[in-house]
């Protein structure tokens, strides 16, 4: 049997806790990146006077929640071990795709919706399927799924006026309460899915030691097109609603939104080596990196200066993952 106890967003691993006791087990298991967020907000609202109301709080979780949906896909690729740069080009193709439905075949949105998650969850299979199949690495698998899916997206988009789509598919993404909404969803689901199910459970094994896992029966090719396939999944749901916020679907969309994702899930504190993360610490990592660029956008920095402090705080959750993992 596998020992389930590696996950880092288990429960207690008694088998009668009380609901008191799971909550402080998991809060211990976050408190780390919980505090840093906290911290990062109070210094903003201190420095910043357009900072301190409660819309800009909100429109940090609304903002964040297109690419914390995205990110939870990744969190379960690399828990398990892979690595998926094709996520932002997969965002595109579905963008395209959904508004082709719409306008061009006129489905009804629902239908639209439901085509586009299966376009999404198919290339994350595909990506899966050659990875298994031709040993290749995931890194440049994936690397030529970044460019080989934008370029479907600009084939599939090109000529056409994907905009002004009805109403009752612009409110998936409109205001706060529905982006915020369906990125606690996908981070429940997540959640649940790492946890609560075997698949789950192996992505921890897996990540954690390929060789131990396949020798305790788990079928590692197989599962392996299974988390490509729900990162592609959750890279759909991700397009969708952006396309719904924004009114409109570009092949443009999505540049280098896979290594957003990333930076969120490694900030969070999930192994770059995989066997160790969690879906919690993932949004927590999102909210830090868009507390840094909404604060340092009221305080007047320029674009070039966010970005060289979110690189520079992926290379330090990155040193800090690697001397954990030497000094254990």
């Amino acid at each position: 049997m596998l020992n389930q106890k590696s996950s880092e967003f288990v429960s207690v691993p008694q088998a009668k806790t009380s609901g008191l006791q799971i909550l402080r087990y998991q809060f211990m298991q976050i408190w780390q990146v919980l505090a840093a967020l906290l911290l990062i907000y109070a210094v903003f609202f201190i420095l910043s006077p357009a900072f301190r109301n409660v819309d800009t709080l909100l429109s940090i979780f609304s903002q964040g929640a297109i690419l914390a949906v995205l990110a939870c896909g990744t969190t379960i690729v690399l828990i398990s071990g892979g690595l998926d740069l094709s996520v932002g080009s997969i965002f595109a193709v579905v963008g395209v795709v959904v508004g082709v439905l719409i306008k061009e075949y006129e489905l009804a949105y629902p239908l639209a919706i439901l085509g586009a998650l299966v376009a999404g969850t198919c290339l994350g299979a595909l990506n899966g399927v050659i990875q298994v199949v031709t040993k290749v690495p995931a890194f440049i698998v994936t690397l030529g799924g970044l460019t080989a899916y934008k370029g479907l997206a600009e084939l599939l988009g090109s000529g056409k006026d994907l905009s002004r789509f009805p109403e009752g598919f612009q409110m998936l993404g409109s205001g706060y309460l529905m982006p915020i909404c369906i990125m606690l969803g996908a981070a429940l689901l997540t959640g649940l899915f790492l946890t609560k199910t075997r698949l789950g459970n192996h992505a921890f094994a897996i990540g954690g030691n390929e060789e131990v896992a396949r020798l305790s029966g788990v079928n590692v090719a197989r599962s392996r097109i299974y988390y490509y396939m729900i990162g592609g999944m959750f890279a759909a749901t991700a397009a969708i609603l952006e396309v719904s916020k924004l009114n409109f679907a570009q092949s443009s969309r999505g540049v280098s939104y896979e290594l957003f994702a990333i930076a969120a899930v490694v900030i969070g504190g999930t192994s770059l080596f995989g066997g160790r993360g969690s879906v919690g610490k993932t949004i927590i990592g999102m909210l830090i990196m868009q507390t840094i660029i909404v604060g340092l956008a009221y305080l007047g920095v320029g674009t070039s200066f966010q970005r060289i402090a979110i690189g520079t705080i992926i290379v330090l959750a990155v040193y800090w993952d690697v001397w954990r993992r030497q000094t254990r």
